[in-house]
């Protein structure tokens, strides 16, 4: 026996998939890939924000470096002129201009993110329900209920075809003594 004479032997004694079945694994297929879709993009996100961070706090460092350098390059010798260290300076600081921008886009990004997240998964969990009603929908499919006994009726001869009589109103005038 060659292996896909195994497989078809497997797939023959496997139970036919119905649509209800194929509701119920898409369902669930679907849930599971977006929970893990969401988690994977809130980590991406969340990574990515602490790179920022770290290229920020090399940055600062190598700002105040440099602004040491140039401070202590103008005590040392004032009469020579530090232009290299201040065009240096000054393309660190627009360095840290945009990183800033930078991180706040990312910041941005991650609460409307995790907004959009919250969101999809309160959504996600009509699709928590619809795999319930498949499974109570098998289940009752499976396992069907005894049919219902039909009520005892009364006997013809109880049952009145005259209309109900009327009371009689009381009158609205007061008795007479």
């Amino acid at each position: 026996m060659t292996s896909t004479d195994n497989s078809k032997a497997a797939k023959a004694s496997d139970p036919v998939s119905n649509p209800l079945h194929l509701l119920q694994t898409m369902t669930r297929t679907l849930n599971e890939h977006l929970t893990d879709a969401c988690a994977r993009a809130e980590q991406d996100a969340r990574k990515a924000l602490e790179k920022l961070q770290r290229q920020q706090e090399k940055l600062d460092l190598k700002l105040s470096q440099t602004q040491q350098k140039l401070s202590s390059r103008e005590a040392e010798q004032p009469d020579k002129p530090a232009n290299k260290t201040r065009k240096k300076l000054a393309e660190l600081e627009a360095a840290k201009v945009e990183l800033h921008e930078a991180r706040q886009k990312a910041e941005s990004y991650i609460k409307q993110l995790t907004s959009d997240v919250r969101q999809t998964l309160r959504l996600a969990k009509g699709l928590e329900r619809i795999d319930n009603q498949v499974a109570q929908a098998l289940d009752k499919r499976d396992n069907p209920k005894p049919a219902a006994k039909p009520r005892a009726r009364r006997p013809a001869a109880q049952r009145s075809n005259k209309p109900a009589a009327r009371k009689p109103k009381a009158a609205a005038t007061p008795p007479a003594n």
